[in-house]
C-alpha cells in the first residue's frame, strides 16, 4: 500500500513511517517546503506537498494514497478544523484508512501534589472527573475522526501514554534537562504521579496492526508498564550520577514552565489497552522505562552528549 504520514520525520511519525516501510509499503511525508522534502528524503522517504493547515492542499496532498497518518503535532485549538479538513480530503481522494495521533492526556486528573491516583482506563471507559482544557478540545476531534468512517473510509483513532524509546519522549527529557539546570533530578510533590507509557516501536506496531485488523471508528490505547516520576527521576539520576529533588508546583512552574507541568508532569493519566490487545492482537515488546533509562538509550543519549560537548540534551525537542 501507498502509506502518507503527516510528521514522518517526527519522534513518532519517523518510527510509523519505519514499521510500515519494513511491512513493504511505500511509505511517504506531508512536505511543507523545500527543507521538509530534504529532510523526508534524508529519511529515504518520498514526499507529497502539502500542509495540514491548508485544505486545499490537503485534497491534492492526500489523494492516491492508500492510508493516511496524522502523526504530526499542531495546537489542541486548529485540530478539530484540521482533522474534520482531512476527513474531507480522505473521502474526497478516496483513502482507504485514516488515522489520527491523541495521547492519554485527555484521561489527567489533576496532582499538583505528586500523589497516586488508582484511577486507570480502557478505551471508551466513562470520565468522571472535571475535563481539562486539552480534554474539553481534543475529544471533539477524536469524536470527529471516529465518526469519519463510512462505507469507504476506515478511520481510527490511536491515543498513546508517556511514549519513550530511542532517547526520545517528553517527560522524561524534562527531567534529564533539570538535572543539567539545577544538578538534581527533579520530580513534583510526592512523585508518586505518573502516566502509563510505551515504548515508541511497539506504539508504531500499533498503526500498522490497525490498519490491517482495526474495527472502523475504533480508539487504541496503547500501554507496556508503568513508571512513576520519581522513579523516573531515581533512574535519571543513577545516569548523570546526582542526586534528586522533590518541588512543589510552583517551583516545577518555575523550573519547566506552567504549561508543561500542567500538561505532563502535575497530573495522573493511567490507561490500559484493552481493545488494542484483544482486537489487534497487539503484543508490546519493550516493558521497562526505567531500564531503557538506567542502561539504554537514554544514558546512551546522555554519554554521547558528554562526548560531543553538547550543553542541551540533543533528544529533548524529539516530543
Amino acid at each position: 500500500m501507498k502509506i502518507l504520514i503527516v510528521g514522518a520525520t517526527g519522534y513518532v511519525g519517523s518510527h510509523v513511517a519505519k514499521a510500515f516501510a519494513q511491512r513493504g509499503h511505500e511509505v511517504s511525508g506531508l512536505a511543507r517546503d523545500a527543507g521538509g522534502r530534504q529532510r523526508l528524503a534524508g529519511a529515504g522517504l518520498g514526499a507529497r506537498d502539502g500542509s495540514p493547515g491548508d485544505p486545499a492542499s490537503l485534497a491534492s496532498a492526500v489523494a492516491g494514497f492508500d492510508v493516511v497518518v496524522m502523526a504530526g503535532m499542531v495546537p489542541f485549538e486548529d485540530e478539530l478544523d484540521i482533522m474534520t479538513s482531512m476527513v474531507g480530503a480522505c473521502r474526497a481522494g478516496k483513502v482507504r484508512h485514516l488515522l489520527f495521533t491523541s495521547g492519554t492526556g485527555v484521561l489527567s486528573i489533576e496532582a499538583k501534589d505528586g500523589a497516586w491516583s488508582q484511577y486507570t482506563f480502557a478505551e471508551d471507559d466513562p470520565f468522571p472527573f472535571p475535563a481539562r482544557h486539552n480534554r474539553t478540545v481534543r475529544i471533539k476531534t477524536e469524536a470527529a475522526v471516529r465518526e469519519g468512517s463510512d462505507a469507504t473510509l476506515s478511520t481510527y483513532v490511536i491515543r498513546p501514554p508517556l511514549i519513550y524509546g530511542n532517547a526520545g519522549s517528553i517527560q522524561i527529557p524534562q527531567i534529564l534537562e533539570s538535572a543539567r539546570k539545577t544538578g538534581m533530578a527533579c520530580y513534583l510533590g510526592h512523585g508518586l504521579n505518573l502516566y502509563s507509557a510505551v515504548h515508541v516501536e511497539d506504539l508504531a506496531e500499533a498503526y500498522c496492526l490497525a490498519v490491517e485488523k482495526g474495527r472502523p471508528g475504533a480508539l487504541y490505547h496503547t500501554v507496556c508498564g508503568e513508571a512513576n516520576f520519581r522513579s523516573i527521576a531515581e533512574a535519571v539520576a543513577s545516569v548523570v550520577g546526582c542526586g534528586t529533588k522533590s518541588l512543589n508546583y510552583d517551583e516545577a512552574c518555575l523550573l519547566w514552565g506552567d504549561v508543561w507541568v500542567d500538561l505532563a508532569l502535575a497530573v495522573n493519566s493511567r490507561s490500559i489497552a484493552r481493545r488494542a490487545v484483544e482486537e489487534l492482537g497487539w503484543r508490546p515488546r519493550h516493558l521497562d522505562v526505567i531500564e531503557d533509562i538506567r542502561n539504554g538509550s537514554y544514558r546512551a543519549g546522555y554519554v554521547a552528549s558528554l562526548e560531543t560537548g553538547q550543553h542541551e540534551y540533543s533528544w529533548a525537542s524529539h516530543g
